[in-house]
């Protein structure tokens, strides 16, 4: 890559992100349900001829994707963004977020009780990947008769029992899903494991693996889809034995997450 090609991709990088914020490691690995924000909120702009970097007012970003609210501030903006569990409350610092949907109602009640105006708009974006990545034109996927999803903090060296059937979280959104696909049924610690495959319609299982994540977020997805009651397993066996959760109404949440992405402050 050419000094002028480096610097013009440095540049685009840094308006991107005063857009919109995702989690990115430090040591520069990509983590799939991080790089989602991204990929999902591009694809909606997109619809519109328009692009991260046009975003009017860029002192303020939006958040879409992930547990990562206690990295908002005044002002910022919120697309199915959720509460993190486990950081403590005092550090949100916000006392105002323009909110159009949050992942679910936990979060919303969260963020109700310091006053702060939410619509009941549920569900994680990335329920919106196979509109844009649709299923056939992802190509070829292994059949297998399950795969097992690491939490982005564990190591594949924990499940070396599963290396025939292990999907790291550390590849793009495509590839991914595309890994996910010829499975009949997914066992994921990682919380977006668990929702791009339903998003496919694949029976999925949160594997309760002691990662340390709380479980907060995992009960506010199913919560935002209707779900109160749900079950995981504690071992990849015993999540294939209890199989995926109830389904719910996938096209209700996509359509009202599409009718509720704040177009007007690119527009």
């Amino acid at each position: 890559m050419s000094a002028t090609a480096a610097l013009l991709e440095t540049w685009i990088g840094r308006e991107q992100a005063r857009a919109l914020y995702w989690w990115r490691p430090k040591n520069g690995a990509l983590n799939v349900g991080d790089e989602l924000a991204r990929v999902i909120v591009t694809a909606m702009l997109s619809l519109r001829d328009l692009e991260l970097r046009d975003k009017r007012d860029r002192r303020h970003r939006l958040f879409a994707i992930g547990s990562v609210l206690h990295n908002a501030g005044d002002g910022d903006a919120v697309w199915g963004s959720g509460i993190n569990g486990k950081i403590p409350e005092q550090r949100h610092r916000f006392k105002q977020l323009d909110v159009r949907a949050v992942r679910g109602p936990l979060t919303r009640r969260f963020l109700a009780d310091r006053g702060i105006r939410v619509p009941a708009v549920y569900g994680d974006p990335a329920l919106l990947m196979p509109l844009f990545y649709r299923r056939e034109l992802l190509g070829p996927s292994p059949l297998r008769p399950f795969v097992v999803v690491p939490h982005f903090n564990e190591t594949a060296e924990k499940y070396v029992r599963y290396r025939e059937h292990l999907v790291l979280p550390t590849s793009g959104p495509a590839a991914f899903a595309r890994a996910l696909l010829g499975a009949e049924c997914v066992v994921s610690s990682s919380l977006h494991g668990v929702i791009l495959a339903e998003a496919y319609g694949i029976p999925a299982v949160y594997l309760d693996s002691g990662n340390g994540e709380h479980r907060f977020k995992y009960d506010d997805y199913y919560q935002g889809t209707g779900r109160a009651q749900w079950h995981s397993g504690s071992t990849v066996e015993e999540c294939l034995d209890l199989g995926g959760n109830a389904p719910f109404d996938l096209g209700a949440l996509q359509i009202a997450l599409m009718q509720a992405f704040p177009y007007d402050l690119w527009e």
